[in-house]
C-alpha cells in the first residue's frame, strides 16, 4: 500500500511539473508573438501613408560599388499593407518598379516590372525567395519590411534583458519562405533592431540591422539605415533613407500594377 502511495505521489509529480513546463513553454510563446505584434502595431500607427526618397549601395567583395535611387510609397490598410517601388536611377534602372499587394494576407500579390518588359508580371512560388535588383533582399524580404505577416510564423522567446527581447520565428507549416528560421531583437521600445536570416539548411545566411533609428511621440519608430550583411555571398546592401514624409493622400491609382506601366 506504502509503495502504491509513493508511486502515485511520484506520478501526480511528474504530471504537475510537466504541466508547469509546458505552461510556461506555451506563455513565452505567446509572449513572444505579443511582442512582435506590439513592435509592428507601433510601426503602422503612425501614418495612414508614406513617401520615401532612397539610395541604395550594394558592396561585394573586391568589387566596385554599385548605387541606386528609387523612391517607395506605402499604405497601410486594416488588415495589412501596400507597398509601391519605383527606381529612377542609374538609368538603365529607370521604370524598374515592384507592387506588393499585402491588404489581404491570405491573397497576397506580387508584381515586378522591369525596364524593357511592356507590363508588370507577377512574381509567385519560389521566385519569391530570389534577390531583387541586386540587393541582398528577396521579395520575400521587401514583402516584410513594412509589417511582419503574424499569423504565418510561429515565436519563441529565446532571451529577454534589460536591453529587450531575443525573439525565434519559424514559417508555420505549408507557409513558403527561404528562410528555416530568423532571429529577431526588438528593444524595449518596441523597435526592431536586427533580424538574422538562417537559411533552409539552418546555417546563418544574413544579418539585417535597423540604425539610425528616429522614434515619434505616439511610439511610433522607422529606422533612417538599413544595413544587410549576406555573408554567404560576401556582399553589403546599405539603404539610406533621404527624404521621408508621412502623407494621407497619396493617390490610390499608385497602388496597383498598372501604375508600375506609367
Amino acid at each position: 500500500m506504502k509503495s502504491l502511495l509513493i508511486a502515485l505521489s511520484v506520478a501526480l509529480s511528474t504530471y504537475v511539473s510537466s504541466g508547469a513546463v509546458h505552461a510556461e513553454l506555451t506563455s513565452k510563446s505567446s509572449d513572444a508573438t505579443q511582442v512582435v505584434q506590439r513592435a509592428w502595431q507601433l510601426f503602422r500607427q503612425h501614418a495612414v501613408a508614406e513617401q520615401e526618397d532612397i539610395t541604395l549601395t550594394m558592396a561585394k567583395a573586391q568589387q566596385t560599388s554599385s548605387v541606386k535611387q528609387l523612391t517607395r510609397w506605402t499604405r497601410f490598410a486594416t488588415t495589412g499593407e501596400q507597398v509601391v517601388l519605383k527606381f529612377n536611377q542609374p538609368q538603365a534602372d529607370a521604370g524598374m518598379g515592384l507592387w506588393l499587394d499585402r491588404s489581404d494576407r491570405a491573397a497576397q500579390q506580387i508584381w515586378l516590372r522591369m525596364p524593357s518588359w511592356i507590363k508588370a508580371r507577377r512574381v509567385s512560388g519560389e521566385r519569391q525567395q530570389q534577390y531583387f535588383a541586386g540587393t541582398d533582399l528577396t521579395f520575400e524580404d521587401n514583402a516584410q519590411l513594412s509589417g511582419e505577416d503574424i499569423q504565418a510564423f510561429t515565436y519563441r522567446l529565446l532571451d529577454e534583458t534589460e536591453q529587450g527581447f531575443w525573439i525565434e520565428a519559424k514559417p508555420k507549416a505549408g507557409v513558403e519562405s527561404g528562410y528555416s528560421r530568423r532571429e529577431i531583437w526588438i528593444d524595449r521600445d518596441y523597435a526592431i533592431n536586427r533580424i538574422d536570416y538562417f537559411d533552409p539548411a539552418g546555417q546563418l545566411l544574413k544579418s539585417m540591422e535597423n540604425k539610425k533609428l528616429q522614434k515619434f511621440p505616439k511610439g511610433g519608430w522607422r529606422p533612417n539605415q538599413v544595413v544587410i550583411e549576406n555573408y554567404q555571398e560576401q556582399r553589403r546592401t546599405q539603404i539610406d533613407i533621404q527624404k521621408r514624409q508621412f502623407d494621407s493622400s497619396i493617390a490610390n491609382h499608385m497602388f496597383s500594377e498598372g501604375f508600375l506601366e506609367d
